[in-house]
């Protein structure tokens, strides 16, 4: 066996590899290609036996305030490979070299903002177990919630009563960013790659008055194509007036007009808030694991 780079002419191999191990998580070469290759500082690695992909990983640095993360955002094996020491060879030469590069603790499948799971699936009980075997401690739970797009949306209402409090509601555009950038400055800057992505593809709603934007809401900024919700924010002083409801009210009608049956709100947190505005439930709940490097 050997442990190498994975190369983009490998894409079609790793891509049946993945979806053979992966059995909750499938991918199309689309979204393939964006959890390898959407990251400049990405680093793919592919496991061989006999010249035939058997194993791959995806690991990513991850910014956060005053430090690095190193994390581990795919790993698959296929079936017939498995305990053979692949994984541990894929996630060790990881995790060399993300602490070169100044990482100083890995994370297994979570690496915002560009992410397929916030954590291992609890189905996946090889992975938890090789998470505990390898040294990973575990630092909590993350849910993705799902809601059935068959509703009506409408908010034609809540946004009158907005507006005679002076609040506008309405598809951010470029003239929106400046002020979208000071709210996210002020609250949430990790955020700044998504909303672009969302911004620049038309699928960001803004709430905003005097010129100043309130709170957003985005779709689409991560796995578009597979009916992402997120993420939205409002700032702390325009709490209480509902905005948060109608933005998310607005993305899930674009989300169904473009003709998914279901939405996904990945790493979700404010749980009743999302069950209240729009019946979502709990799909899936992932452990989240980290280790020192």
């Amino acid at each position: 066996m050997t442990v190498g780079p994975l190369d983009r002419s490998d894409a079609p191999a790793a891509l049946a590899a993945w979806n053979r191990s992966a059995p909750h998580d499938p991918l199309s070469a689309s979204l393939f290609d964006e959890k390898v290759w959407g990251d400049p500082a990405g680093l793919a690695l592919a496991a061989r036996q006999s010249g035939e992909v058997v194993g791959l990983a995806v690991g990513v640095l991850w910014p956060v305030p005053d430090a690095l993360r190193g994390s581990v955002r795919l790993l698959a094996v296929v079936p017939e490979a498995r305990r053979q020491g692949v994984a541990t060879a894929l996630v060790e030469a990881l995790a060399e070299q993300l602490a070169a590069d100044g990482a100083a603790v890995l994370r297994l499948a979570e690496a915002a903002p560009n992410y397929l799971t916030p954590g291992v699936d609890e189905r996946y009980a090889s992975g938890r177990a090789f998470a505990a075997a390898r040294g990973f401690r575990e630092i909590g739970e993350s849910v993705n919630l799902g809601v059935d797009l068959a509703q009506d949306w409408s908010t034609e209402a809540d946004e009158a009563r907005l507006a005679r409090a002076g609040v506008a509601v309405r598809r951010a555009g470029d003239g929106d960013r400046n002020r979208l950038g000071r709210l996210l400055d002020a609250h949430w800057p990790a955020w700044h790659p998504e909303a672009d992505r969302a911004l620049a593809a038309g699928s960001l709603h803004l709430a905003a008055r005097d010129g100043r934007a309130l709170a957003f809401a985005a779709h689409g900024a991560t796995n578009a194509e597979a009916g992402w919700f997120g993420p939205m924010g409002t700032a702390p002083d325009a709490r209480g007036l509902g905005l948060g409801a109608v933005l998310l009210r607005r993305c899930l009608s674009d989300l169904a007009a473009r003709g998914h049956r279901r939405a996904t709100i990945a790493w979700a947190a404010a749980l009743s808030f999302y069950a209240r505005a729009a019946g979502a439930t709990v799909d899936r709940r992932f452990r989240r694991f980290e280790r020192p490097l």
